[in-house]
Order: C-alpha cells, then sequence, then structure tokens
C-alpha cells in the first residue's frame, strides 16, 4: 500500500482547514458498531494505520480547498440552503469495506443519493464567487474510510485476507441531512477533524 499523507498531499493542506460538507456517520450507532468490528484487525498493524475513531466517520460530500473568507461562508449557507430545498433523506447500505491503494474504506450502497447531493452543493458552491472547486469525477464515488495508510512499508496480504474473512453484517443509515464544517487534516494522528459550521436538513 501507499502512504496516504503523503508530502505533496499535506502541502496541499497547508493553507488549511477547508470548508466541505460531510455526512456525518458518527450519528449512526450501526455504522459506529460496523467500525468497531474492525477494529482487533486493524490493531495488528500498529503505525502503519490511522483508524479513524468513531467520533471522526464521514462520508465526503465535497471538498473546497482554498482558503474562504466569512462572507463567502455566509454566501455559501445561503446558496446550499436553496439547493438543498426539496431533498429528501435517503437510506444506503455500508459495506463490504476493502482496502485500497492509500486507505481502507466501505462502500455504499446505492449511490446515486449521495450523488444527487455532490451535485446539488457543487452547484451551491459554484455560485459563490471566488470559490473554485476541482474538477468532478466522472461517477462520483460514495464512501466513508475507516483507516489511512501512515506508512505503506508492510506487507498488506494479511490485511486484505482479514478483511475477507472478517465480512461484518452490512448496515443501513438513513441520510437527512448534510453537514457544512471546516475540515482539518492531522497527518500526525492519521485522520481528519472538523468543527461543524452549518447543518442542512432534508424534508
Amino acid at each position: 500500500m501507499e502512504t496516504f499523507f503523503n508530502p505533496a498531499r499535506q502541502l496541499s493542506w497547508a493553507s488549511g482547514p477547508f470548508l466541505h460538507f460531510l455526512v456525518l456517520l458518527n450519528r449512526h450507532d450501526d455504522y459506529r458498531a460496523y467500525s468497531r468490528a474492525h477494529r482487533v484487525l486493524f490493531s495488528g498493524f500498529g503505525e502503519h494505520l490511522g483508524v479513524v475513531p468513531e467520533e471522526w466517520l464521514h462520508c465526503t460530500v465535497q471538498g473546497i480547498y482554498i482558503p474562504t473568507t466569512a462572507e463567502q461562508t455566509e454566501q455559501l449557507i445561503k446558496a446550499t440552503r436553496r439547493e438543498i430545498e426539496g431533498m429528501r433523506p435517503f437510506t444506503v447500505q455500508m459495506g463490504p469495506a476493502w482496502p485500497g491503494v492509500t486507505a481502507v474504506t466501505v462502500a455504499m450502497y446505492p449511490e446515486t443519493g449521495v450523488a444527487e447531493l455532490n451535485r446539488r452543493v457543487r452547484t451551491a458552491a459554484e455560485a459563490v464567487p471566488g470559490i473554485e472547486l476541482r474538477p468532478g469525477p466522472a461517477k462520483f464515488w460514495a464512501h466513508s474510510t475507516l483507516a489511512y495508510v501512515r506508512d505503506g512499508d508492510f506487507d498488506d496480504r494479511p490485511l486484505n485476507r482479514g478483511l475477507r474473512s472478517l465480512r461484518p453484517d452490512r448496515v443501513d443509515v438513513t441520510i437527512d441531512r448534510v453537514h457544512l464544517v471546516n475540515q482539518r487534516q492531522e497527518p500526525a494522528a492519521g485522520y481528519y477533524t472538523w468543527e461543524v459550521v452549518e447543518d442542512f436538513r432534508f424534508v
């Protein structure tokens, strides 16, 4: 595997924290339990993995990787309220977990609800003068991260086999809001933290 918090990624966050739209999965007890089911496996890899504590479990809907002013933040909140209007709660299934190149992630299915949420918050952000977003992927990837690779210099075959063998029951999560947060990269800890700026509830 490869180190997630590499020098290039750390440099890109040097002027952070940055505003992000997140689904806060720490609010869902079933998903917290799902994440706990992997802790014993992860503990066998020591400092190689930055295991995300339950309080910081999330799904990134959209990041804004430039500094923003208070005025831009207020404009973004107003624009998001307009774009979120009419959004309805939706349910996704969380699981399975698999090892990627730089992290262990959890699939979210179906992806359509989160992809629609991404489309709406991108539209809101692009309406604010001075906010420029990174190009979006051709197909939005809805996922949550259980662990980031802090040091990729290890044999990942036992992790791969362990995840395939573990396979805890998948859980359903109903998403009824999205949060705008001020997100921080914490390379020493091996994960991300944030402060909530605003929440946008669906009706």
